[in-house]
């Protein structure tokens, strides 16, 4: 049919006919763009927010997917980091204790030194004269360097029973539930900013359909139905443009691949820091290594190593001339409690072992950045994955109820005769 010179379809020319009757049917689309955009940043500010439950548990109330799943998104990603990237083993192969213990331990040493000496000469001669405790030093300080080489040498060979790293991520976890959320936040920034733009494109494209549908059939539920259409696909396409295709691929000009693999240099980067520098940094391991399910076995290896130190001393013809007999056995008791109680001190010894034996950054981003594109996704996407639907419907669930307020305001005066 002729419509201003132009020949056009039945259903155009009733489109056409509805918009020049009701100019505000053109601003479906900008509405709809709109409602794709805002369902999209609730839905990511819902999977983050609150970090703690607001309102009445179980059912009435809301906490971010991520905070209420720290501790499992903890145990899942430490598990997969640990089986694919990290093995303590690996990591303190090639660690040469006695290197270390000259390079990083002078301080340490001499401290040890002194608490050797308190506990033993000086505590049972306390008017010892000043040349006589400097003469005794040199030969302290030997066997402390020599013990302290011992203790690194049998840590190094038992370094899984000592440290457990799941452990220690999930404890972080448990500490600051805010810490899972905002290393996923940081790792997935780029993405989530991505999901946020998108909601805006599909929407609008889905608002033009959207237009047209409503011009042919103007039902009260179009609108409603077309905002959860928009809700549930928006996401759907976001999530599946971040992931997909694994591998690049050329289409012309144009090189496509998911942003997550596009950007896998400076996800690994940022990773690989938020592990090493705010979970498995020396606090948070120093913690659970005096406190966790291995602190027996490292207090067993230190005391072993002292109480050998203390029996050697007390068959030295010197220092068994300095402490009373009866003594001795107040000594194997007292020394080995005073060091094991400097050893989580900071700056002390398992805070310097632990920030200096191994550079957990560099080892961790040097592995990821080698793998390729599936299995650097099975590192990062798993522990999420199982949680990517309720975006998905939340968005769904949002852009549903945008479309009734959008049909209640836009054409409410007319909904009864819809």
């Amino acid at each position: 049919m002729p419509y201003d010179g132009m020949v056009v379809s039945a259903s155009q020319e009733n489109v056409l006919s509805a918009i020049v009757q009701d100019p505000i049917i053109l601003l479906i689309p900008l509405i709809s763009a709109f409602i794709g955009w805002f369902t999209n940043v609730l839905a990511v500010r819902m999977m983050f927010s609150p970090i703690e439950f607001i309102g009445i548990k179980p059912w009435i109330g809301w906490q971010g997917i991520v905070p209420a799943n720290a501790i499992k998104l903890a145990e899942e990603s430490t598990q997969i980091i640990t089986d694919k990237l990290i093995r303590l083993r690996d990591l303190f192969e090639h660690f040469d204790a006695k290197e270390f213990a000259s390079g990083n331990m002078a301080s340490i040493i001499e401290e040890t030194v002194d608490q050797v000496i308190e506990e033993t000469v000086s505590k049972y001669n306390p008017n010892l004269a000043a040349p006589q405790l400097a003469m005794i030093r040199p030969m302290v300080r030997q066997e402390v360097e020599a013990i302290m080489i011992d203790i690194l040498g049998d840590m190094r060979e038992e370094i899984e029973d000592i440290v457990d790293l799941k452990e220690i991520v999930v404890d972080a976890a448990q500490r600051d539930r805010k810490l899972i959320a905002d290393m996923f936040q940081r790792v997935g920034a780029e993405e989530f900013a991505f999901i946020k733009r998108s909601g805006a494109y599909f929407g609008f494209a889905f608002g033009l359909v959207q237009m047209f549908a409503w011009a042919e059939f103007p039902a009260w539920w179009v609108l409603p139905a077309f905002g959860f259409l928009v809700g549930y696909a928006t996401n759907w396409l976001a999530i599946k443009l971040i992931f997909q295709p694994t591998n690049p691929i050329r289409l012309g000009p144009w090189v496509i691949q998911g942003l997550f693999h596009k950007r896998q240099a400076a996800v690994a980067q940022e990773f690989s820091h938020i592990v090493a520098k705010d979970i498995l940094n020396a606090d948070n391991m120093v913690r659970k290594m005096v406190t966790g399910s291995g602190a027996e076995r490292l207090f067993a290896i230190v005391e072993k190593r002292v109480v050998a130190l203390v029996e050697k001393y007390q068959k030295h013809p010197l220092t068994a001339a300095l402490v009373p007999a009866d003594a001795w056995a107040k000594v194997r008791e007292d020394l080995p409690r005073r060091i094991r109680a400097e050893l989580p001190k900071s700056g002390g010894f398992l805070y310097v072992f632990t920030e200096r034996a191994v550079d957990i950054y560099d080892e961790l981003l040097d592995r990821m950045t080698e793998l390729d594109a599936p299995e650097f996704e099975g590192i990062l996407r798993p522990p999420f994955q199982k949680d990517e639907w309720k975006l998905i419907v939340a968005g769904a669930a949002l852009g549903l109820g945008a479309g009734v307020l959008q049909v209640a305001y836009l054409f409410g005066d007319r909904i009864s005769t819809l």
